[in-house]
């Protein structure tokens, strides 16, 4: 298969081929036909033919050609158009060679490949979101009815303020039954403070003082169980202590109160209605930081790890912040084959809001033994990326290489691994040496250039 990318051709006024070398580059007949600088033959006919084409008519040139046909028994062999010479193909190291000349004819440049110093910069898309973690969920802790809301979507509020008037007959009961264990516990408490003297001057038994103090002790952890029922149902301590001024159907009213500040989020409450402890009446959201998520595609996600830097941007609000990646989802989304992950960001002024557009740009610090090599070296053969780097003991061939890639850029390209800092590719000419190396590789199997045998 070919490269997905094509080579540039080389216009020649002259008939001749303008590089040294078999399979340089392409030049023009003087029928202005398109002839390449070298000449594949196997047999008599095909020689004759194959020079008339190329526009041969010196006769030693072609006697020469056709003693070298016959003394390679019907193999395949290249002939050279620039020199006029035939070259035997019995054997293929699996390099392309050029020359100098060759080399200066085609343009070919090359670069050393550099250790990756510089971060990869992955640009994600994402959105804010509250921190459900840090979310109130205000709820009854009682079946009631609500009297009256306080507050509406979108409000702030502080903590301690009115959110809802409530009234029930569990919170009336529960207030009586306080009252009760209350007056017991302060019964027996004054009757064993009045028995101490009397044990003192043994007017009293020892057990007569140690029942009353049994019955202080149980009347007073019954009246503690009473209040904190209070406290629990979202009473304050100073509601509590007012309990025993109420009368009648005022101890069947309670406020529910904001533990926190924040914006209310959400309402689900309309004044009238029944509610019992498995309603979420109100939400309340601090706004002081929000949730960032971002998407990862699944060709990206081995790049990103927890800590990595991360910089948030507002599109429409100019704001740039920076957070670290401080949760990767464990699991893709189905529909857009992403991984989420998060940061938090502080909101000064609460000016940020849920579901805002953001763009992110995670950078992922440069890691031990990869390498960075231009845009332009980089081909792309039967979907697998290769090279081609100069051998450093023959300067003149060049090994076709596969590498494994971590990021493309516009201009440069970041090598997993397949490459060593060091060593010298092809920045510049790379399709014309993979066309040649598709050639050679088609003349050493047998098979058409162009055909996908599997190897490498």
């Amino acid at each position: 298969m070919t490269p997905t990318r094509s080579a540039p051709s080389i216009n020649n006024d002259d008939s001749r081929a303008s590089a040294a070398g078999p399979f340089a580059t392409e030049a023009t007949t003087p029928r202005g036909r398109r002839k390449r600088p070298w000449l594949l033959v196997s047999g008599g006919l095909v020689v004759l033919a194959g020079l008339a084409y190329a526009g041969w008519s010196d006769p030693s040139r072609v006697q020469a050609v056709l003693k070298t046909v016959s003394r390679n028994a019907g193999k395949p062999v290249a002939v050279q158009l620039e020199s006029f010479e035939p070259v035997s193909l019995e054997r293929w190291d699996g390099l392309v060679t050029i020359n100098d000349r060759a080399r200066k004819s085609l343009g070919l440049a090359t670069v050393e490949v550099s250790p990756q110093t510089t971060p990869i910069r992955l640009e994600l898309l994402g959105t804010t979101a509250y921190m459900t973690d840090t979310l109130t969920k205000v709820r009854p802790m009682f079946k009631g009815r609500v009297d009256k809301v306080h507050v509406s979507v979108g409000q702030a509020v502080t903590k301690g303020q009115p959110l809802i008037e409530l009234y029930s007959k569990d919170l009336a009961e529960a207030k009586s039954s306080y009252q009760i264990e209350r007056i017991q516990w302060l019964y027996d408490k004054n009757l064993l403070q009045s028995r101490e003297p009397l044990l003192k001057s043994r007017a009293i038994s020892q057990q007569q003082y140690d029942e009353t103090k049994n019955n202080e002790m149980k009347s007073r952890r019954e009246y503690e169980v009473a209040r904190d029922k209070l406290l629990i149902y979202g009473l304050s301590e100073t509601e509590v202590d007012k309990v025993d001024d109420e009368a009648g159907a005022s101890k069947a009213r309670v406020t529910l109160r904001a533990n926190t500040d924040g914006f209310v989020i959400e309402r689900d409450v309309v004044p009238g209605n029944l509610y019992d402890d498995n309603d979420t009446l109100l939400v309340i959201a601090p706004l002081d930081r929000l949730w960032v998520w971002g998407n990862v595609f699944e060709s990206d996600i081995d790049l990103v790890k927890l800590g990595q830097a991360w910089e948030v941007r507002f599109p429409f609000l100019e704001h740039q912040i920076h957070g670290k990646v401080e949760y990767i989802s464990n699991r893709v989304d189905p529909d857009s084959h992403a991984v989420r992950i998060r940061t938090s960001i502080p909101n000064q002024g609460h000016q940020l809001k849920s579901d805002m557009l953001v763009r992110g740009m995670l950078e992922i610090p440069p890691t031990p033994g990869r390498t960075t090599i231009p845009r332009t070296a980089l081909i792309v053969d039967d979907g697998r990326y290769c090279v081609f780097v100069r051998r450093p003991d023959q300067p003149e061939k060049y090994e076709r290489r596969r590498v494994v890639i971590a990021q493309e850029k516009d201009d440069h390209v970041v090598v997993d691994h397949g490459l060593k800092a060091g060593e010298t590719v092809v920045s510049v000419g790379a399709l014309i040496l993979a066309q040649i190396h598709e050639d050679l590789r088609g003349l050493e199997t047998g098979s058409p250039p162009h055909e996908n045998t599997g190897v490498d």
